[in-house]
């Protein structure tokens, strides 16, 4: 019988060893014709005005770029980073808007393969309270009048500006486990029992502040027999939560950097590899901060837990499971046949 425990904990020890082994791609803001910076972030004090540049490159070898500048609202569609535009021209203005004080020149001309710098400025007033205002500059090739945003050329600078001041700072975790993400037909989501080993963690917040905020911090992943990981910055990109959005974070458990090819430059992106879980159980530690700059830094903290069983380790584990009740079976047999004891009799399936 010791021989055949030993056996068996041989086996399972060397599945396990076999079995052992986060965000997305980041580009410029382009349409097929048109390369511009995605997003422009500001700190203004009350009552200053900061100028600035925003430089447009046409990416068309033969065609001038003729392009229409509007400056639009925008909210959250979602949990994730994709913004939602408030085109609309008698769309209410939010209370976080930038609208107001952003100042952009309504046309521009870009010549073939060229690039085009224009100023710009944003003018906060005098007495406005402290907190974040955002708006979006569209870039389009449609009429000024607002209407569709042409489909040949498009895109859009996100705009963002901090005013110091007393300001709200309120993020709460809704949510914090395994995470696997949105492919093909399978919708993403949060997993306590993975039978795919997942590629990223993620963790939930609900701003309800007056501020957008990045938050910053680690996770700590443990294995049930020891073996730990950490991922030390669970917002690489510096991904933001809107004024009023449930924002959901995603951190790489391990994380793979290559270059593509964009346009004819080079571009690096970041994507989740594959993770190389141990099957079993896990336990996970968040530790973030936020706060902005003069304000006091908060903490948050949360524990969770997951399984991480693949399908082939489950029919593995079953298989082992018969062979060692039908080793019980045929001690008992043998012992109570030494003894004089009545046999224990197999039980024979039946065909119904």
């Amino acid at each position: 019988m010791n021989r055949f425990k030993s056996i068996v904990l041989a086996v399972a020890a060397a599945l396990v060893a076999t079995a052992y082994a986060v965000p997305a791609p980041t580009t410029s803001a382009a349409s097929a014709s048109l390369s511009i910076v995605p997003n422009k972030k500001y700190t203004i004090e009350p009552g200053r005005t900061v100028n600035d540049k925003l430089t447009i490159r046409n990416l068309d070898a033969e065609q001038p770029l003729e392009l229409t500048l509007r400056v639009v609202d925008f909210t959250f569609t979602d949990d994730g980073g994709t913004p939602k535009l408030l085109l609309d021209e008698n769309e209410p203005q939010t209370t976080w808007s930038l609208k107001p004080y952003l100042n952009v020149p309504q046309t521009v001309s870009v010549p073939p393969r060229e690039s085009q710098t224009v100023d710009m400025s944003v003018a906060m007033p005098q007495g406005i309270g402290g907190g974040s205002y955002y708006s979006a500059i569209v870039y389009s090739s449609g009429a000024p009048d607002g209407g569709n945003v042409g489909l040949s050329a498009s895109g859009v600078t996100l705009a963002f500006v901090q005013v110091p001041g007393d300001v709200k700072e309120d993020l709460k975790l809704e949510k914090f486990g395994a995470y696997q993400q949105a492919s093909g037909d399978n919708a993403g989501g949060y997993k306590y029992f993975n039978t795919n080993a997942p590629k990223s963690l993620a963790f939930t917040l609900k701003n309800s502040g007056n501020v957008v905020e990045a938050p910053v911090g680690s996770i700590s992943l443990k294995h049930m027999f020891g073996r730990e990981q950490i991922i030390n910055d669970v917002n690489p990109n510096g991904s933001l939560a809107l004024i009023g959005q449930s924002r959901t974070f995603v951190s790489c458990i391990k994380l793979k950097e290559q270059e593509v090819d964009f346009e004819g430059q080079q571009t690096q992106t970041k994507t989740c590899d594959d993770s190389g879980l141990w099957p079993g159980y896990y336990s996970a530690k968040l530790n973030l901060f936020y706060g902005q700059n003069g304000n006091r830094t908060q903490e948050i903290n949360s524990d969770a837990s997951f399984w991480y069983l693949p399908v082939w380790f489950i029919l593995v584990l079953l298989a082992l499971l018969s062979v060692v009740a039908f080793f019980i079976w045929r001690l008992v047999n043998k012992v109570q046949g030494k003894f004089g004891g009545p046999k224990v009799k197999k039980k024979s399936s039946r065909r119904r």
